[in-house]
């Protein structure tokens, strides 16, 4: 993983580590050579809830557009939305 991408790294994001898992980020903590880069993140697998820490090493991807899909509303979403103001 790229270090220049962990400063850019937010609670909140969701990384993917490890065969294809993804966490959301609950907290990080920097490391003692560069305060730019964290070095440990504590995740909740989105899968399975798990909360744990695990090495920036471990990290192959930053997924921001993550949290940006959940908020955005559904088609079916806004066809509710529509019946109900009629």
């Amino acid at each position: 993983m790229d270090r220049s991408l962990f400063s850019n790294v937010r609670i909140g994001d969701a990384v993917v580590y490890k065969k294809g898992q993804i966490g959301k980020i609950l907290a990080f903590i920097d490391s003692s050579r560069d305060s730019e880069a964290p070095t440990l993140f504590q995740i909740a697998n989105v899968d399975s809830g798990e909360i744990r820490w695990i090495h920036g090493e471990d990290v192959t991807e930053i997924v921001r557009h993550y949290r940006t899909i959940i908020k955005m509303p559904s088609l079916l979403y806004e066809q509710i939305q529509q019946q109900q103001q009629q």
